[in-house]
Order: structure tokens, then C-alpha cells, then sequence
């Protein structure tokens, strides 16, 4: 592949690689698609990311017979565009419709008017949320009475001749105007031209820094003056920190129109990982992922979708990884069967307990605010734990003495951590998506312990993974960040002050050690047995290579400080490939390495040749017979890809020769969730 990946034209849905930037298509594209036959006046709306420097005049949308409106979210500090979110109202008939994003000026017409409140308020247009609670008392909001009583100040979303959307929230309230003290309801209200179709997305919270507990209750959505049902939930266990999320149209749905993103786009970007394209996605798969889905009896409010609802659950498990495994076959395939998957578990982020908003701002509850706070506090005495109310409502018991066999136990861990919301704005411009990765990447800080993490700085002081998959988290918010929203900055800040300390630890004076290594344990706390040398320091090289690969999606994001934590670390996991005369490379991707010993004073050696290095780890991790994969060979290509693209010496070395141990693309390495190449051109 060429250095710089280019966007060209779909041919029977399949994507053609371009080798130069002479094939160079435009910034972005996207193909509509509608089910049933032409479709006219069908609305949509999807989000795009761009590569810095594609859109520096201003964002062109070209769609033949359809009215276009873009709403930029996000530029990059040199002015371009970053990401924006459009929305299209096919005003010929069509089953197909290519859009085109563009970079130029567009013609200095008079700015059509914006869809206005007044026009939504003309029609018979509500959504009334009703919530029955135990004791009787019922309590209700509408998404028509906080629009009317915003005006003017109504916060909006979207806005233009194509559609606006409306930012509501409220408490619910009782037939006295009081409003419930824990609850809280968001109405985002999108109407397009004409306001023959409207959709409203209710999201209702239990997220207050008020630390309320469990809260049942009887829930349903009415639409329009007439009050028609539009659903029901009968005994919600509304668990705390957690929220949920149920999309309506009104007056009726309007026909399904799907949107295909270019991946090759996409990737382009730096936002998504370079996923090798070449990967076909059988449809048994996807078939069977549409499955699972309808199957596991998960995906309604509260529900946890296809995530292990324990999330330490150790072992291999599909949402663990850079991203997903369906998010990957999502955006290999556009498959809307595995969208609805991506979609529908960004929705059911909602329903983890690691969700903080601040009673005071309304935004996330930062550092900032509360220095010493930590949401997994336990400790007496410590007056920024959380302390929690009663459970209004008793929160269901476990089904068995182990609390994890109840489907309402739902336990985050951030060393198990997937991404669950960065994907889904990417594609859509959802803003409950922005707000679902704000939640997760705040968890993320909140629940470090606030003496290593020295309080408001925010330093990781998780697993080595958890630093990992928590700093790709922050870093993703801190991206799709709209400017003016005061978690850009925030996020940030702690991924500087984190890159600054592991710098300075890692390089010194004095250097930590010449070799790389680093996150160190003894074989007592990483649970070696029998070990022949008991003085040994270890390391889990498989966690090392997600930080390595988490630390150079960093650099691509823009944060050109995380190189060199990314360089220190891959001295060793280059090297160790590339030494075949020293150090067996069957060995260089085990469960554990040792990297030195330690002394009766307690002090640290760290080996710092590859004989050495060789001998030790053959002494604890036996060697297999004749030719073998490396054991952990799927994190070790994602280290090494990032090493190849990051013009890391040897890296290339490295990598062909992980390859010839596997044989290629085989076994875990034939998963496209790791599947990742370079974008390099190899030399």
C-alpha cells in the first residue's frame, strides 16, 4: 500500500485499494440505499471524519436531487474541518443515491431559513414520557412543554433548512410541577423540513452526583396530542449512574434509508485503524451476529446487548481489542445487520453504573470539581467516596449466591474496557453517542485511585491493559470533542499530563533501563509458579502491545507526544523478533517475559542483553518443537504494525518474521478485529 491511503469509488460493494495518491478520490463518501424501491423525501443523517488538511474551504456536499445540510462539529487547529455531521432529503425518487464530501467554496446564496420551533409547535407534535413508580405516584415529562418553555434559548444540536434538532432536558414532574430529585429526561428533538418526520430520542437519567440508588418503576412513551402508545416497560429497575435510550418517530416512520461510509476514508482519517480491507466477512457471520443479537434477550432498556455483563471476566472476548469484533465486521462490510449491533450497543452503554453528571455544571463530573474523588471508593473516612441513598426501590437479588448470575448486576472494569460510543458518533453525529464517550472516558479517570492518579492530574495507575484501553478511550472523546464543549480541553489535559509523567519516568535521567521494559511484577504477584528463579521480574508482553498500539493511535489522533512512551516500549517488542541468534522469537510474544531480577536490596537489575535475555525466558516459558506461532502472535502484529508505520528501525523485520512464525493470517490472526496493517509502504 502507499503511504497515503485514498478514498475511490464503490464497484459492487467492493473496495479497491488505490497504491498512489494519484487515484486520489474525494475527502469522503457515502452511498445511500433504500429497501422497498425508490424512496423520495426520506430523510438521514450520518456523521464524517476527515483527514487534517482535506476541508480547509468549506465542506461541499453533492447528492443529485436532494437537499443538503451540513453542521461542522469539530476543526482542527489549522482551520480544516474535522468532523461534521450531514443530513440529506431525497427530493427525486431513488433506491441509490452516491454522496460526495468535498473540499470548496459553495455558492454565495441567501441562507435558507432553519427549521424553527414555531413550525414543530404548529402541528400536533408531543412526546410525553410517564414513569409509575411503587408507591402510586406518577410523574411525567414532555418533550412539547420543555420546547415551548425553552424558546428561543432552546439548545440545538442541528440546525438548518434540512433539520433542526433540539437539545430538552427536565425532571419529570409530578401533578404539582415538583420534579423528581434523581431523575432526569432528555428529549433531543429532530425535525425535518416540513415536520413530516420527526424524531425524538428520550434518554431518561439516574446520573446526578446525588448518588441516588436503585429507582423502580413502570415506564412508557406516548406521541402527539392524541397520547398514542408508543411503548411500554413494566417493573424498570433503573439501577445507579446508568441511563437509557428509546428513539421515536413521529408521525409514523419515514422509509429506511442506510448509509455506507468508505472505510478507506475513514481510515484515512487517522480515527479508525487501518483494518486490512482485503478481509471478506462471510455472511454466515453476519447472519449469526443478527442472531445473537435477537437472541440474547438483552437489548431492551437496561440491557447490557452482547457485553459480558461482568466485565473482569477474563479471557478472549469479542469486545475487547482496539475495537470490537462487530464493530470491525460493521465497517469491512456496512452491513446494516451489523450496525444495528454497533448502534444498539452504543445505546445500551447507557445501562453501566460508571456514569457521573455533575448536579452543578450538568456536564460530566470532572476532576476539576471534586480532586479527590473516586467512584470505586470503599475506604471509611473518606469523605469523596460516593455515599449513596437508599434504593427507592429494592434492586432485584441475585438469582444465586454469586451476584454475577443476575442479569441486573452489571459490573464495569476498566481493564476489560471496550469502546462502545466512538465508533457509532463517528457514523451517525449522534449526540447521545458524544455524551455515551464523554461518560466512559470520565469513568475512566474516576475510577483511579486519586493517590497515584495525584488527584486532578488524572495520572492511569490501572493494569497495564486498563492504561491501555482507558487512554484510547480519553483519547477518543477528547477527538470527536465539538469545539466549545469544555471536555475537549479536559480530556486533553490528562492525556498530556499522563504522557508527560511516563516520559520523564521512562527516559529520566536516569534512564529506567536501556531495553524498554516497563509495567514490572515479581512472578509472586503475577502468580508463577515453581518458578526456577523466584528473584525473576516479569512482564505480560500481550498488555505492553495494546499500550504500544493505544500509545500510537495517539500520534495518529494528533497527539505527537505519545511517540516517544511508544518508541521506549518498542525496543523491546521489535527486538525481541529480530535477535533469532540470542533470543528464540518463538518466545517473543509469551504470557510472561522475565526482563531482570530482583536483588536482596530489594532493587531492581534489569537484564539488558538479548543472551541474557534469551537464556532466562527459555528457562521459564519452554520452547515449542520445530516451527510454532508465538503464543500472543495478535497482539504482537498490532505492536509491530504500529512500529512499521511509526518508522520504527527493524520493525519491518520484525513483523515478516512474526508472519513466517504463523504462516501468515491464521488462527487468532485471521480475526479482522486485529487484523491491521501498515500503512507504510514497506521499504
Amino acid at each position: 500500500m502507499g503511504n497515503a491511503l485514498r478514498c475511490v469509488a464503490w464497484s459492487a460493494w467492493l473496495l479497491v485499494w488505490a497504491s498512489s495518491s494519484a487515484l486520489a478520490g474525494p475527502p469522503g463518501r457515502v452511498t445511500l440505499r433504500t429497501a422497498g424501491g425508490p424512496v423520495r423525501g426520506g430523510p438521514v443523517t450520518f456523521g464524517h471524519v476527515f483527514k487534517k488538511g482535506d476541508i480547509r474551504q468549506g465542506l461541499l456536499v453533492a447528492a443529485r436531487g436532494a437537499r443538503t445540510q451540513v453542521d461542522v462539529k469539530r476543526r482542527y487547529d489549522d482551520g480544516s474541518v474535522r468532523f461534521a455531521v450531514v443530513s440529506v432529503l431525497l427530493d427525486q425518487p431513488a433506491d441509490r443515491l452516491d454522496v460526495t464530501l468535498s473540499d470548496g467554496v459553495a455558492d454565495q446564496l441567501a441562507r435558507p431559513v432553519s427549521v424553527q420551533a414555531a413550525d414543530l409547535l404548529k402541528t400536533d407534535f408531543d412526546a410525553v414520557l410517564r414513569l409509575r413508580f411503587p408507591d402510586g405516584s406518577e410523574r411525567t415529562a414532555s418533550a412539547r412543554g420543555l420546547l415551548e418553555a425553552a424558546g428561543a434559548k432552546a439548545r440545538t444540536w442541528l440546525d438548518g433548512p434540512v433539520v433542526t434538532e433540539w437539545l430538552l432536558e427536565g425532571a419529570p414532574a409530578d401533578k404539582q410541577g415538583r420534579g423528581d430529585e434523581d431523575l432526569r429526561v432528555q428529549f433531543h428533538v429532530r425535525a425535518y423540513a416540513g415536520c413530516q418526520a420527526v424524531r425524538v430520542t428520550v434518554v431518561v437519567e439516574n446520573c446526578l452526583d446525588a448518588w441516588a440508588g436503585n429507582i423502580g418503576y413502570d415506564a412508557e412513551v406516548a406521541l402527539g396530542r392524541q397520547g398514542a402508545l408508543a411503548y411500554q416497560k413494566k417493573g424498570v429497575h433503573h439501577r445507579r449512574l446508568s441511563r437509557w435510550r428509546k428513539d421515536f418517530w413521529w408521525p409514523s416512520p419515514p422509509p429506511r434509508v442506510d448509509v455506507a461510509h468508505d472505510l478507506a476514508c475513514l481510515s484515512e482519517s487517522g480515527a479508525i485503524p487501518n483494518y486490512d480491507r482485503s478481509v471478506a466477512v462471510a455472511e454466515k457471520t453476519l447472519a449469526g451476529l443478527a442472531e445473537r443479537w435477537q437472541r440474547c434477550g438483552e437489548t431492551d432498556i437496561m440491557g447490557s446487548g452482547l457485553l459480558t455483563k461482568y466485565m473482569p471476566t477474563t479471557g478472549g472476548r469479542a469486545e475487547i481489542g482496539p475495537y470490537p469484533k462487530w464493530t470491525v465486521e460493521y465497517l469491512l462490510t456496512m452491513d446494516e445487520r451489523a450496525k444495528a449491533v454497533v448502534l444498539g450497543g452504543g445505546d445500551l452503554a447507557g445501562s453501566w453504573p460508571i456514569h457521573v453528571r455533575s448536579s452543578k455544571t450538568g456536564r460530566i463530573l470532572t476532576l476539576e470539581e471534586r480532586p479527590k474523588f473516586w467512584v470505586s471508593g470503599y475506604r471509611d473516612g473518606d469523605r469523596e467516596r460516593p455515599l449513596w441513598k437508599p434504593d427507592r426501590a429494592p434492586a432485584p437479588p441475585p438469582r444465586t449466591a454469586d451476584s454475577k448470575s443476575h442479569p441486573y448486576h452489571l459490573s464495569p472494569d476498566v481493564a476489560h474496557m471496550g469502546s462502545y460510543a466512538y465508533v457509532p458518533y463517528l457514523v451517525t453525529g449522534d449526540f447521545y453517542y458524544l455524551e455515551e464517550a464523554y461518560f466512559w472516558a470520565n469513568y475512566v479517570l474516576l475510577a483511579q485511585w486519586p493517590v497515584p492518579r495525584q488527584d486532578a492530574r488524572g495520572l492511569l495507575s490501572d493494569q497495564i491493559r486498563g492504561n491501555a484501553w482507558g487512554l484510547r478511550n480519553i483519547a477518543d472523546a477528547a477527538f470527536i470533542a465539538p469545539e466549545g464543549d469544555p471536555e475537549g480541553p479536559y480530556f486533553d489535559k490528562r492525556i498530556r499530563e499522563n504522557l508527560a509523567e511516563w516520559t520523564k519516568r521512562m527516559y529520566g535521567p536516569p534512564e529506567y533501563n536501556k531495553m524498554g521494559f516497563w509495567g514490572i511484577r515479581t512472578v509472586s504477584d503475577a502468580r508463577i509458579q515453581n518458578a526456577a528463579n523466584p528473584n525473576w521480574m516479569v512482564t505480560a508482553p500481550w498488555e505492553h502491545d495494546f499500550l504500544i498500539w493505544s500509545l500510537h493511535h495517539l500520534t495518529e489522533l494528533g497527539w505527537a507526544e505519545a511517540a516517544r512512551p511508544r518508541d521506549f516500549e518498542l525496543r523491546w517488542r521489535v527486538g525481541a523478533f529480530v535477535h533469532p541468534q540470542q533470543y528464540d522469537p518463538r518466545l517473543a510474544a509469551p504470557y510472561r517475559m522475565v526482563v531482570g531480577e530482583m536483588g536482596a536490596d530489594k532493587k531492581v537489575t534489569f537484564y539488558d542483553d538479548w543472551v541474557t535475555l534469551g537464556r532466562e525466558n527459555a528457562r521459564l516459558t519452554k520452547p515449542p518443537k520445530g516451527k510454532s506461532n508465538p503464543a500472543y502472535d495478535y497482539s504482537a502484529h498490532i505492536a509491530l504494525v504500529s512500529a512499521v508505520d511509526a518508522g520504527f528501525p527493524r520493525a519491518e523485520e520484525a513483523l515478516k518474521v512474526l508472519l513466517e512464525l504463523t504462516g501468515g493470517y491464521t488462527g487468532y490472526l485471521a480475526d479482522p478485529a486485529w487484523r491491521i496493517v501498515p500503512r507504510r509502504s514497506p521499504k
